[in-house]
């Protein structure tokens, strides 16, 4: 890059956002620099549990679910990689009756939407999942939903952001953002200077500190979300399973081995960027899993982490532009379920940037439902 260069649009943040976003810009041959502070997929990319889910969002976003669902099949040949994506359906477990209510007034106003969801009771749901625990009453059956691994995607956007002359800044900090007449002129990284008219803020944990920098406050706390890898089993899981009244988040990856999250906290020192498991939430998690899919009472844990993720004070995405200062857009606050909302979310912010608005309406996710 040299001391000194140029970009139409600078995209902070190398997760699976931010490269889903450098990606559709270039695909609109907007020269665009990525600038990521440590690695590709080093954040919450790195470490999520990888769901493509569409049950269980807030309204304000099940329209995006809606429209990546039906480009997820076919974003492996699109980006050239493997992807490991599987379309094998979520089920939401209910073990209380007051949680199958729950689920069946969920399930009705997600109809309404549009999405192919539906309540199953026990004896299907024994079908689709041979050994779930006696205790689970029913389940919120979506069969378009899956999962697929987050590094591999979050790579892939970036090698072919980079295939289509997008430059990827990695080990590169932004340390400034400048402003000329309320509006974006350019960006102070650890390397040098990049001027540009836009700057995209998807840092994910450190979207807040990078907001502060113009003087705009977001509502928006860093946390560390805690995921355990089981050693390989026998093939028996298909679905993806979520609990209405539990933390969790249970899939059987390709390789046999089981992936368990949903939530449990970890131990994050967001300067160092260092993370550590809490014996508490190892505990809490297992027992969990195993309430609901006894199996893993046998399972044997070899691996676990802890990702940092950016957890919205409403939980639901922060996307658009900070107001009247003009070329500062957000795509943050993802709260642990933004994965799955990459595809769309890059074609939209590149279709703001781009034709000055999205093919989808994001005014109830904009910066300013906060406060201006």
């Amino acid at each position: 890059m040299g001391e000194r260069a140029t970009a139409e649009v600078v995209v902070i943040g190398g997760g699976v956002i931010g490269c889903a976003v450098a990606y559709e810009l270039a695909r609109r041959e907007v020269t665009v620099a990525l600038v990521e502070a440590a690695t590709i997929a080093a954040g919450a990319s790195g470490a999520s549990a990888g769901g493509v889910r569409q049950q269980g969002r807030d309204p304000r976003e099940l329209p995006i679910a809606l429209r990546a669902i039906r480009r997820w099949p076919h974003l492996a040949v699109e980006l050239s990689a493997e992807l490991h994506y599987r379309q094998d359906g979520n089920l939401m477990l209910a073990e209380r009756p007051e949680d199958v209510a729950v689920l069946e007034r969920r399930v009705a106003e997600e109809r309404a939407h549009g999405l192919d969801v539906q309540m199953i009771g026990r004896a299907e749901l024994r079908e689709l999942v041979p050994g779930i625990a006696p205790s689970v009453l029913a389940a919120s059956w979506c069969p378009s939903d899956g999962y697929a691994m987050p590094t591999l995607v979050t790579h892939a956007f970036a090698r072919a952001a980079a295939r289509l002359r997008a430059r990827i800044l990695q080990q590169t900090r932004v340390i400034g953002i400048t402003l000329h007449r309320d509006r974006v002129a350019g960006v102070t990284t650890t390397r040098g200077e990049i001027s540009c008219r836009w700057v995209v803020n998807a840092a994910g944990a450190w979207s807040a500190e990078i907001a502060r920098m113009i003087g705009l406050s977001i509502p928006l706390e860093p946390w560390a979300l805690q995921m355990l890898v089981t050693e390989p089993m026998p093939s028996r899981l298909r679905p993806v399973l979520g609990s209405a009244n539990r933390r969790l988040s249970l899939k059987q990856l390709p390789g046999g081995a089981y992936l368990i999250g949903g939530g449990w906290p970890g131990r994050l020192d967001l300067v160092t960027r260092r993370t550590r498991l809490l014996p508490a939430s190892i505990a809490g998690s297992a027992r969990d899993a195993s309430a609901v899919y006894p199996l893993l009472e046998r399972a044997r844990l070899v691996r676990g982490w802890v990702g940092i993720e950016a957890v919205a004070a409403d939980g639901v995405p922060i996307l658009g532009a900070a107001g009247e200062l003009e070329g500062f857009v957000f795509a943050g606050g993802f709260s642990g379920h933004g994965f799955a909302l990459a595809p769309t979310i890059g074609e939209l912010i590149a279709e703001l940037i781009t034709m000055g608005r999205p093919s989808l309406p994001l005014d109830a996710l904009s910066p300013l439902r906060f406060g201006s």
